[in-house]
């Protein structure tokens, strides 16, 4: 489109922006004209009014286009015009928003993806770039335009001096080692909608999951019940697909692990990794070894190359995954975007992206490892299979850096995701089917970052908010009341000195009605027992991750005073009446011969709903990997450094038969056979990089084989 055009567009545009004052001078002044000259004849106005109803259409509308934009030219503008860039025409035409950015608009429905993974509620994208958000956390600038050759970009349309065009990937830019993965079309992984007709394709051999499959029962908000559900939102469900080839793959992997548990002389392949680096270096595009094997060296304290393969598992699922999967800049759908993690290859992907947000916390880039949290959320929100509720908070509140008008923006995202209520978390008992339904307050660790955030709302370093600080008061007297084995621990965790008195904190008052539980003494149903029992497991995982956020001194005597407060409440009696509690707790503790008031313990409260996050191992959650030795696991670097590159020209590997079980050592001519043509058992993989002569004269041997082609007969 030329220049001219362009500019006339614009002045099109502009004329369709005045206003009505505008329009009325315009006509006044073309009546004048025409009384001075005489031959503005074709106005569309005058023509409506002199010409008769059965005039046709048509001509009038081509003449108001002749003679509307004749009057409105001026000079000055034209020349303003010559000197804009094209550019900057085209950015004009941008559509305008017909609502307020900060708040949605009340036609448009909130839903829980809106709120994770749009950028009005904290959501910078960018931050999922590791290398862009550690030199961000650094105070560095990274450096955006020196991108590598052959990472899926080229030289513009504009010749050899234009820019280059890359694709922008929001897990990090991808290296040349890594080459590029196959498209479903060339034999690698794929996405597609579950929409009916594929769902029929597939003879309906998949439903959607529960709790996605209640129905919508708006009118029982109670979430006490066992028998409660929530309002299900709109969905649209996503998966990932295999190509042949990538089930060939699979298949072979599979394979490899099931003749290494059914041979016991193969049985130490297991354990060896480099039966896994070799498999990798020649399947280099199949993520599930990617993942294992970055697992593997993550665990030998070798950081650099299991963050590396890490990065590269997730750039296979990247390249897969469509754009209305993945996150962007204004994410406002009206549905929500979920995939099943029970499908293949779907659960790869949470694994991927699990181990994201886990490394990325541990090495101290928390809003990298809060955006990974958040997506992965996103895509299985009521299940939450990977646990993510248990730690996302932490991440919220430990990423410090970003603010709004003086607000942390992590703070902000934790209040808003309570205060929603788009969350519930479901519990359907497996032997008595029975339904449970809580919020995120009824979780441990919710319960207290979410009055945590309150307080850090409350005072910002702007002003200080007396109404947010005292509903942050109010939330962790909440928390305290319904949670009181969370206190002490805390304290002990950050070796606060609880037998020392002051005029600011007594803490030796008031710490025995937050006396630890013991774990033995659990009373009540068997439905009761489990709750408390799992209640004390996510206690032991919030305490371990999120005790240095309650580490400040600040922080330290506003949690005293709010427990100050839980003591008063559970002291004194309610106005107009008795606390019967406190009574009945004061006559058993004078029987006793106890007069301390410590003695009316709190007792927690845990739903019955948290038993699904009992499963979940604490050692997830930690900040660090428990590391083996290396003389644990010998990894050979001769096999490993294949692995970590991708080399097209690799030559295939070389499989002969290892030794086999005494029986058939033992079956003569049949054993023999079943040596020459065999079942796959006790297959052993050979280094294809051994010298081409010892290869040779291995291939001449009559039990080996080389991969793909079928033994002799």
């Amino acid at each position: 489109m030329s220049s001219r055009a362009l500019r006339r567009l614009r002045q099109e545009q502009l004329e369709a922006t005045l206003d009505t004052n505008a329009e009325e001078s315009e006509e006044e002044e073309e009546e004048e004209e025409v009384q001075k000259t005489g031959f503005l004849q074709l106005d569309s106005s005058e023509d409506e009014s002199s010409e008769d109803e059965s005039s046709d259409d048509e001509d009038s509308a081509a003449a108001a286009a002749q003679s509307t934009p004749k009057p409105t030219v001026k000079a000055k503008p034209a020349k303003v015009e010559k000197e804009e860039d094209i550019d900057t025409i085209l950015s004009s035409f941008q559509p305008t928003k017909t609502h307020d950015v900060d708040a949605p608009s009340s036609s448009q429905t909130q839903t829980l993806r809106n709120i994770l993974l749009n950028k009005n509620h904290g959501y910078d994208i960018q931050a999922l770039d590791l290398d862009y958000a550690v030199k961000s956390l650094l105070g560095g600038v990274g450096d955006f335009e020196n991108y590598p050759r052959g990472c899926g970009g080229g030289r513009g349309r504009g010749g050899g001096g234009g820019r280059r065009t890359v694709k922008k990937y929001l897990f990090g830019r991808p290296r040349e080692s890594w080459g590029k993965p196959p498209s479903f079309v060339g034999g690698g992984l794929g996405c597609k909608e579950l929409t009916e007709p594929v769902l029929q394709e597939e003879r309906n051999s998949w439903t959607i999951p529960w709790p996605y499959n209640l129905q919508n029962e708006s009118s029982n908000k109670d979430t006490s019940s066992p028998d409660a559900s929530s309002t299900i939102p709109k969905q649209k469900w996503y998966t990932l697909t295999m190509a042949d080839t990538y089930q060939d793959q699979q298949y072979a992997y599979h394979q490899l692990l099931r003749l290494n548990t059914s041979s016991r002389h193969s049985a130490a392949a297991l354990e060896d990794p480099n039966t896994l680096a070799m498999f990798v270096a020649d399947h280099p595009h199949y993520a599930d070894t990617l993942l294992q094997l970055s697992m593997v060296l993550y665990h030998v304290n070798d950081r650099g190359r299991g963050g590396d393969l890490l990065r590269r598992c997730m750039y296979v699922f990247e390249t897969a995954l469509p754009s209305s999967v993945l996150p962007n800049s204004n994410d406002d759908g009206e549905y929500e975007v979920l995939m099943d993690v029970d499908r293949q290859p779907n659960q790869g992907l949470f694994a991927a992206l699990f181990r994201i947000m886990q490394t990325s916390g541990m090495s101290g880039c928390h809003p990298n490892a809060l955006m990974t949290g958040r997506f992965l959320l996103s895509l299985d929100p009521l299940r939450d299979p990977m646990g993510v509720l248990l730690i996302l908070d932490y991440y919220a509140l430990a990423s410090r850096g970003s603010r709004v008008e003086g607000n942390e923006t992590g703070a902000l995202f934790v209040k808003e995701l309570v205060e929603c209520d788009l969350i519930k978390v479901h519990y359907k008992d497996p032997l008595t089917s029975r339904h449970w339904v809580c919020d995120l307050k009824d979780m441990p660790g919710w319960a207290f970052s979410y009055a945590l955030a309150l307080y850090r709302l409350a005072n910002n370093d702007d002003c200080e908010d007396e109404e947010m600080q005292q509903k942050a008061d109010d939330a962790l007297v909440d928390a305290l009341t319904k949670f009181p084995l969370v206190l002490p621990k805390l304290l002990a965790m950050n070796k606060v000195n609880t037998q020392d008195r002051s005029f600011i904190m007594d803490w030796p008052k008031v710490l025995p009605f937050f006396t630890a539980e013991s774990d033995d003494a659990i009373e009540g149903t068997v439905q009761d027992r489990v709750a408390k029992g799992a209640g004390i497991h996510l206690v032991r995982i919030f305490v371990q991750r999120h005790h240095k956020l309650w580490a400040g001194d600040n922080v330290i005597q506003w949690m005293f005073k709010c427990a100050d407060m839980v003591v008063d409440k559970i002291s004194k009696p309610p106005p107009g009446g008795k606390n019967e509690e406190a009574e009945a707790a004061a006559a058993a503790n004078a029987e006793d011969g106890n007069n301390q008031a410590g003695a009316t313990h709190l007792t927690s409260k845990f739903h019955p709903s948290l038993v699904r996050y009992a499963q979940f191992d604490p050692s997830e959650y930690e900040d660090a990997f428990r590391t083996l030795p290396p003389e644990a696991i010998a990894l050979d670097p001769n096999i490993i450094a294949p692995a970590m590159e991708f080399n097209a020209n690799r030559r295939g590997r070389f499989l002969r038969r290892a030794q086999l079980p005494e029986e058939m050592m033992q079956g003569g001519r049949e054993g023999l056979m079943m040596r020459l043509v065999g079942d796959n058992m006790g297959l052993e993989m050979l280094d294809p990089d051994s010298p081409l002569l010892q290869l040779y004269l291995q291939s001449l041997l009559p039990w080996n084989q080389v991969d793909g082609v079928a033994p002799p007969r």
